[in-house]
């Protein structure tokens, strides 16, 4: 679970927070979505459950536990900075007990998790395994003993889904509790029913008998009972989601029967969690709730228990540790136990005032309460230093960050592909890597190696690069260390293991006998593990029994960690064929999420950490684009004339390039300009003198001829490369009013098309149209061509048509994916409200075109992505929207260059007359950000034009401009022969 930021900076979701000196004045802060609160107010949940809202002027935040390894953090005093990868969590607790009037009895500081087990001995999102199976829970059923006044016991079975709640809640309507990871009920608290006749009748007695007089009671007993786990992985059939769904052990299993191996990395110890101390002796696994078992230290307890808190009446019987009671799990032995112990009770007059004295004679384990966190986090920083025991409140969580940014350990694999390489985009035998659809014959032969460290400013990678290598099963060697651009690299993704994954060892599933290769038991852990390190070449592993080793990145496998809700989304037809009839068709409300719990509503309350509903720019746009629509339709063609037109001066060739000291030293900013000036000189050596080409080429100017290309044609057949050709649904079978919106729509949009925007419609097939349109001026679009195919349905208008963007496997916006899918609440692609969707009576192919042009290609593209609009002027948001702007910019040339070599049928004229009137245009842009200036245009502002290109940019252009001049020289682009 990331951590989201709200409207302060300093506050993040699952922050523990002050807002005062007592023992309540602290809590967990929750970020609701649907809760609408006023800016800089949080919701927060106090260590009895309950809670407030206070300003942001009102808390401090004292310490983050939800902090976990692998998690991308920045610096608190400085989050422009570089970003770092957390490596080791350390966290201890204060726990405090409270007596029946709410105060404070006992107080323990200082305590290890690892010494702790939670109310459930299986959590939501817990990582389990049987045998050879690696699961995840995703519904948790607990049972609960009830005892009632005059010392009978009964068993309500699967207690979270019935009608039994706490009798507090009645008189506390404000209190809740995170659900992923705590129950609602543990010992001590006293429960009852809105109709407890029907509720105790039916359940199960282990003492005594149901009669009318027993209408509430005491909780003693809370037992994990059925657990619904999403099987993910197995030591033989690895992630293989086919294998899995054929072969993985029964949805439904008895909690008993699994070994817990650890929590979910949004499991994290926090103010409010009910939890129970260890018996010494302990090592049932199946306790463990998130750390592995270990002996609680009796020499640390004894320290512990001396620091109390001042002014605090603790006694002694307070003081004394509290037992586990092991029981068999039989009926049988559960009544004879409680018959027992619970005589003594009841003849001694058990009353609620004497809760002591039920904890003495029937052996209750009654459970502490987190009061507090102490945190620390080692930290491995992009420019390869580490920091060990760092404060949790001096970093801040990372929710998002760009595909650009690397950390030292990873390893990579070159961006630089040749255009033709990238295979047939069509073919399901091609894969995406590197933003390029990729054959695996290339892919096998790519360029391999590991980040050393990063310069994030400069967007600039230290990397070592290794031979080629011959043997999977042996570490690689080095072959050199180069500087490199941040755009020029992607994460191996084959090779992805790095702090704080989960991975598995593939064991052959038959020994060289034939015999299936042997566990060490049900309970065996030494299969699964957890990267603790990755030196160079290798993955050091903690596996689940404990040992530590070295192992090949080829030797296992990470799996993936998701949200235990989208697997139980994802597993319905899993408990179908378990052949369970009952299995909820909605998960109950306690296993819903791993935010907050309203037991008094019966409903959850989402916790900040789940992914917001999502939201764009583009909702803020749409009024006045559909303004805008409104006035070309009135004012006729030529109305956006001046607003698409590209700009035809030359850039300023007078900004110098700022020389700045950055965090890596001037050793590393002397490597990249070094590297920059290597690849420049080659490139003039190779082209004959790139700068002065260019410049002299600016000389003519042929943009501002039109080109002999209409903007609207009706063209009599389709084209055979019309992404929706081969539909079976073809115009004919069209009635007439469909055909006369067609043909009102064709009318539209020959007169009223911007200057910027083409488009074809065809005879033989009036469903389906195909477009391109101009990148507009002053954004990383600029001088590039974009094709989308366009088919209208039968229902057409009622519903919107369907579109598909060219994308030659490269994703340059977050609206336009490499599927080809286009990403817009018009379509019916996107979450939108009111205006935003398609209208049958107002919205038409104009506004779509438009709109696309408008509002997705626009100047500022990272924005473009749902819930990044909050980012807007924000130091995180200005981190991450400039690399993409630059990495846009690249990929608008690479598609120019697929655009060369594969024009889309119907529009080759129109593509090699484009380029050869505007390719000097893109190669004098080109050169300015080689030069380190910015181009000179009608959006700089006074700030841009100071702030030159990062290096990586320049880098990444001194490998992709040689093919753009070779491109446009062969077309005989003006200025480039």
């Amino acid at each position: 679970m990331d951590a989201v930021a709200t409207a302060s900076p300093s506050v993040y979701s699952l922050d523990l927070v002050s807002f005062g000196r007592g023992v309540l004045d602290r809590g967990l802060v929750f970020l609701d979505t649907r809760i609408s609160l006023p800016v800089d107010t949080f919701e927060i949940l106090r260590i009895d459950d309950s809670i407030v809202h206070k300003s942001a002027g009102d808390i401090r935040v004292i310490d983050r536990s939800h902090l976990h390894p692998g998690q991308v953090v920045g610096s608190a005093s400085d989050v422009g900075g570089q970003i770092g990868i957390v490596t080791g969590v350390t966290t201890v607790l204060d726990l405090v007990d409270f007596d029946k009037s709410g105060m404070a009895t006992k107080v323990l500081k200082g305590v290890s998790p690892s010494s702790l087990r939670r109310v459930r001995s299986l959590n939501l999102g817990d990582f389990v395994v049987s045998g050879p199976w690696l699961g995840r829970v995703v519904e948790v059923s607990i049972d609960v003993d009830v005892l009632f006044d005059d010392g009978a016991v009964c068993r309500i079975i699967d207690a979270e889904s019935k009608k039994l709640k706490r009798v507090d809640d009645d008189m506390d309507s404000n209190r809740m509790y995170r659900q992923q990871m705590n129950s609602h009920f543990y010992p001590g608290v006293r429960v009852t029913a809105p109709d407890p006749c029907s509720l105790f009748k039916a359940a199960l007695w282990l003492n005594g008998y149901w009669n009318l007089d027993r209408i509430g009671g005491t909780v003693i007993k809370v037992k994990t009972s059925t657990v619904l786990v999403c099987w993910i992985a197995s030591m033989h059939c690895g992630t293989d989601k086919g294998l899995i769904d054929a072969s993985a052990p029964p949805a439904y299993q008895n909690a008993d029967d699994l070994t817990f191996f650890c929590a979910a990395s949004n499991c994290c110890w926090g103010v409010a969690d009910a939890c129970f101390f260890r018996e010494p002796s302990s090592t049932k696994i199946g306790d463990a709730n998130g750390d592995a078992a270990c002996a609680h230290d009796q020499d640390d307890n004894e320290e512990e228990e001396e620091e109390e808190e001042e002014g605090e009446d603790v006694t002694d019987d307070e003081y004394e540790e509290p037992a586990a009671h092991v029981l068999p799990s039989t009926r049988q032995t559960d009544v004879w136990f409680y018959q027992k112990q619970l005589r003594k009770v009841f003849f001694q007059g058990h009353r609620r005032a004497r809760r002591p004295q039920v904890r003495r004679h029937v052996e209750v384990e009654f459970p502490m309460v987190v009061a507090k966190t102490h945190t620390s986090v080692d930290v491995l920083w992009q420019d390869g230093t580490r920091q060990h025991g760092r404060r949790s409140t001096t970093v801040i969580p990372f929710g998002i960050v760009n595909e650009h940014e690397f950390f030292p350990g990873e390893q990579v694999v070159s961006n630089i592909l040749p255009i033709d390489a990238t295979g047939d985009h069509n073919s399901m035998a091609s894969t995406i890597a590197n933003n390029h659809i990729v054959d695996d014959g290339i892919r096998s032969t790519m360029r391999v190696g590991v980040v050393r460290s990063m310069h994030s400013k400069d967007q600039t990678v230290q990397a070592s690069w290794f031979k080629a290598s011959v043997r999977p099963d042996k570490a690689r060697e080095v072959e050199c260390d180069d500087t490199v651009s941040a755009y020029d690299l992607k994460r191996d993704y084959d090779h992805s293991a790095y702090y704080g994954d989960i991975v598995i060892r593939l064991l052959p599933s038959r020994s060289p006998n034939g015999r299936r290769a042997p566990l060490r038991g049900n309970t065996d852990l030494s299969w699964v593990g957890r990267v603790i390190d990755v030196p160079s070449g290798y993955v050091q592993v903690k596996w689940g029994d404990g040992n530590i080793s070295m192992v090949l990145p080829n030797e296992i496998l990470v799996i993936r960690e998701e949200h235990y809700m989208d697997l139980w989304t994802e597993m319905g037809h899993w408990v179908e064929d378990d052949g369970v009839d009952d299995a909820p068709e909605e998960p109950a409300a306690a296993n819903m999420d791993n935010g907050l719990r309203h037991p008094a509503r019966d409903s959850d309350v989402e916790g900040g950490n789940q992914p917001a509903t999502r939201t764009s720019l583009l909702s803020f746009a749409f009024q006045s684009l559909l303004q805008l629509t409104s006035d070309m339709v009135a004012r006729g063609k030529g109305y956006l004339m001046n607003q698409w037109v590209t700009r035809s001066s030359s850039p300023s060739t007078e900004l110098a390039v700022a020389a700045k000291e950055n965090s890596i030293g001037a050793a590393a900013t002397e490597t990249t300009n070094v590297a920059v000036a290597r690849n420049v000189v080659e490139l003039n050596g190779d082209c004959h003198n790139f700068a002065e080409r260019t410049k002299a080429a600016g000389a003519t100017s042929c943009c501002n001829k039109s080109l002999c290309f209409p903007r609207f044609d009706v063209l009599q057949i389709t084209p055979p490369d019309h992404h929706y050709l081969d539909t079976t649904d073809e115009g004919g079978s069209r009635g007439k009013n469909w055909a006369k919106a067609v043909q009102k729509e064709w009318k539209i949009l020959e007169n009223d098309l911007p200057e910027s925007i083409y488009v074809r419609a065809f005879e033989d097939r009036m469903d389906l149209l195909r477009l391109v349109m101009v990148g507009a001026s002053g954004t990383p679009y600029n001088h590039g061509l974009f094709f989308f195919d366009l088919q209208l349905p039968p229902s057409y208008p009622i519903a919107p048509p369907q579109v598909y963007y060219h994308s030659f496997g490269l994703r340059l916006n977050p609206n336009l994916y490499e599927s080809g899918t286009v990403c817009l609440s018009l379509l019916g692609t996107f979450d939108g409200e009111g205006t935003e969707l398609w209208s049958p009576a107002t919205s038409s192919l104009l506004q779509i075109v438009v709109s696309i042009q408008g509002l997705v290609l626009n100047a500022q593209p990272y924005y473009n992505e749902a819930g990044y609009e909050t980012l807007v002027g924000k130091p995180e948001g200005h981190r991450n929207a400039l690399p993409y702007s630059e990495n846009a910019y690249l990929l608008t040339l690479r598609t120019m260059l697929h655009l060369l070599r594969q024009p889309p049928q119907g529009f080759e004229k129109f593509v090699k007359e484009h380029f050869r009137c505007r390719g000097r245009f893109v190669l004098r842009t080109c050169n300015a950000w080689l030069q380190g200036c910015v181009v000179d245009d009608a959006h700089a502002t006074e700030s841009s034009r100071e702030r030159p290109c990062s290096a990586g940019l320049r880098l990444a252009l001194a490998n992709v401009v040689p093919s753009l001049i070779a491109a446009f020289t062969e077309i005989g682009a003006e200025g480039c022969d």
